[in-house]
This record gives C-alpha cells, sequence and structure tokens, in this order.
C-alpha cells in the first residue's frame, strides 16, 4: 500500500514490489543515461509538449516505445521503461522521475503539477520542463568549464611531477658520479639538495597525500564549512566549485517562484532545506539575515560569504535599493549568469593556466643553469686533479 501526502491511497503494483531490491543494473543504467541523456529528454518534452491537448503519459510512452526500436538506445529505454511505469500505475510525475531528478527538480515540477495554466497556455507541469532544460544545459556547460580547468590544473601538476622526478632520480645522480657532491656550490649544490629531498620517504608521502587529496576535493566540497572554506571560496580554483554551485542556485530561485507560484524567500528556505552543509551554510546565512528586515541582497552581503558571487551580490543590492522586485532582479540576472558566470571560470582557469607555465618554466630553467654551471665546473675539477697527479 502506498499513502499520498495528500492522503490518498492504493495498492503496490508487482513492478513497485520488485523495485524494493535495488537493481544494480538499473542503477548503472540510469548513471549513465544521466550524463546525457536526461537534458535531452527534458528538452524533447518541452518541444513536444507545447500545447496544451498533449498529455505527458502519452508521450512518455510514445518516447519509450521509439526508445525500445532503437537497436543502440538500450539504456536509455530501460530508464524510459522505469518512468512509463510509474505513471501508468497511478504516480505524479514529480514521483515518476524521482530517480532522474534531484531535490531542486522535484520542487519544480512539483511547483508545476500545482500549477494551472490559462485557457490557451501550457500548464505547469508542461512550462517546467523548460527551466528543467534550462538549469541542466547551463550546469553542463559550467560543470564543463570547472572540470577543463581541473584537468588541464592536474596536466601541468604531473608536467612539473615528472620534470622534477626524471631529473633528481636521472641525471644528478649521473652526475654525481663524475664530479663530488662536496664541491658543489650555488645552483648546483640546490639542485642537490632538491634531489635529496625528492628521493625522500617524505617527499613520496606528501606527493601521495596530495594526489589522494585532489582525488578526494569533489567529495569533500559539498560537506567542507567552516571559515577555512570560506576564505578558500575566494581563491582559484578552489571558487570554482562556489561559482559552479552558486550559479545552479541562481538558477533554481526564479525558476521555482515562476512554475510553483512561491516568493524568493520561499524557495530559499526550500532549497536551504535540500542543500548539503556547504550550500546549507551559506543559504542559512541569507535566510537570517532577510529575516531580520533586510532585503536578500543586503542580507547576502551581511553574510560575508560572497556567494553565490560577490559582484552579483553587488548587482542585487544595487536593483533592490532602486524598488525593484527581487523576484524579477534573480530572473534577470540568472539569465546572464549561463554566460558571466562561464566566462568567470574560463578566466580564473587562464590565470591559474599561466601561474602553472610560468612554475615550470622557472623549474626548467633552474635546471638547465645549474646543469651548464656543472658542465663548466666539471672540466675545472678534472685539470685540478690532473695537475695535482
Amino acid at each position: 500500500m502506498v499513502v499520498w501526502a495528500d492522503g490518498r491511497s492504493r495498492v503496490t503494483t508487482r513492478w513497485e514490489e520488485r523495485r524494493t531490491l535495488w537493481d544494480w543494473r538499473y542503477g548503472l543504467a540510469l548513471w549513465v543515461w544521466k550524463q546525457g541523456g536526461k537534458e535531452r529528454f527534458f528538452h524533447h518534452l518541452d518541444r513536444i509538449l507545447r500545447r496544451p491537448s498533449i498529455n505527458i503519459v502519452s508521450v512518455v510512452d510514445e518516447m519509450f516505445r521509439r526508445a525500445s526500436r532503437r537497436g543502440g538506445s538500450r539504456i536509455e529505454a530501460r530508464v524510459l521503461r522505469e518512468i512509463q511505469k510509474r505513471m501508468q500505475s497511478g504516480l505524479p510525475v514529480a514521483e515518476s522521475m524521482a530517480d532522474i531528478t534531484d531535490p531542486v527538480e522535484q520542487m519544480l515540477i512539483r511547483g508545476g503539477e500545482k500549477t494551472v495554466g490559462a485557457d490557451g497556455q501550457r500548464t505547469g507541469i508542461q512550462r517546467v520542463f523548460r527551466y528543467l532544460g534550462q538549469r541542466l544545459g547551463a550546469r553542463r556547460r559550467m560543470r564543463g568549464a570547472v572540470l577543463g580547468a581541473w584537468a588541464r590544473l592536474a596536466i601541468y601538476f604531473v608536467m612539473i611531477l615528472v620534470a622534477i622526478l626524471t631529473f633528481s632520480d636521472y641525471v644528478i645522480p649521473k652526475i654525481a658520479l663524475l664530479y663530488p657532491p662536496s664541491d658543489w656550490t650555488g645552483i648546483p649544490r640546490s639542485l642537490l639538495v632538491a634531489s635529496r629531498i625528492v628521493g625522500s620517504a617524505g617527499f613520496a608521502f606528501c606527493v601521495g597525500m596530495g594526489v589522494l587529496l585532489f582525488l578526494l576535493l569533489p567529495l569533500l566540497f559539498p560537506y567542507w564549512t567552516g571559515p577555512v572554506r570560506r576564505v578558500l571560496d575566494r581563491i582559484p580554483p578552489f571558487s570554482f566549485y562556489r561559482l559552479q554551485e552558486g550559479g545552479a542556485w541562481l538558477a533554481s530561485i526564479p525558476a521555482l517562484t515562476d512554475s510553483g507560484r512561491i516568493k524568493a524567500y520561499d524557495a530559499l528556505v526550500e532549497t536551504e532545506r535540500l542543500s548539503k552543509p556547504w550550500m546549507r551554510e551559506r543559504l542559512r546565512a541569507i535566510r537570517l539575515g532577510m529575516v531580520a528586515g533586510f532585503g536578500m541582497g543586503q542580507a547576502m552581503q551581511r553574510s560575508s560569504f560572497g556567494f553565490p558571487d560577490p559582484e552579483i551580490v553587488a548587482d542585487i543590492s544595487l536593483f533592490e535599493s532602486q524598488g525593484l522586485d527581487v523576484e524579477d532582479i534573480l530572473r534577470e540576472i540568472a539569465s546572464e549568469w549561463a554566460d558571466s558566470g562561464f566566462r568567470r571560470v574560463v578566466i580564473q582557469a587562464n590565470r591559474i593556466e599561466g601561474l602553472a607555465r610560468v612554475v615550470f618554466a622557472l623549474i626548467v630553467l633552474w635546471f638547465t643553469l645549474g646543469t651548464v654551471i656543472l658542465q663548466i665546473q666539471i672540466p675545472n675539477y678534472f685539470m685540478s686533479m690532473a695537475h695535482m697527479g
């Protein structure tokens, strides 16, 4: 028996009973499909449901049949089959799509289901897929920029590490066989010290911990809070996460206010409730400022988090001071953020990449100067040895 929030109940289907134990194959298909199929699915629903007379259940049925007929779309067919069965069993759209949506998307769909359009217009549930598609598209673009920035940073880190290890493990020891390290001075001496540090167990431990931290950062970011994180959020590349998640949150507020007919404050409260610790910490500070009587822009400024971005916070405060409605302000800023946020990540990534290039060039210069000096000193050493002999 399933009991809905409004008190209605119904008998569970055989399909739902089989779903009580998670099917790992379905879970894998779901994860793969979400990487690209989910956005296409929402855009497809948006295009088809532009006429009020079209029913979403029949649309999903047809999409499932089309996916089943295509030989290379078994993953898509498997996911759509689950949505289709839930809809046919009488579940609302939000519950039918629970496996493919995050909490904010669930809120959008539920709000759309409660919104009835005027004559000749699409209903709320028909309009909401436009917001979902736009939100996913902006999020995908921002995520691509962030991942690209981190990937380039990792490549330069590996290049610098390989250069240091190669020179320290192969070049310096071979030169030391010809020229006693006790006679090295200046830059060659610094190369010798660096070689010994690189060959130590402590260096290997530090590198291993650094690589582990680099791999764990994406998992830590949603949960890491506190004053240290507040400072790091202002420094690239750590600021990438703030730009990415802040932009996603910014886009969700006008979508929620439009689809569910709620105010910006209510949308803020709901997203805070559904968020993970890092996001919740920032949204709570904004909410407490609004409870104290400040506008959203002023509350963002007083929170001192710079969330979602200091420039956006300044714009919201400026527009609010002119008496504009906060829902209209957020709607306009969110539409621009899809491009401006992406450009900001690219600019910061280019700066970090430029810095990494400078570091790599300085290391190569250091190695080159040390080697040249050693080449000058080695003949002098052998001449002195011959003279003494």
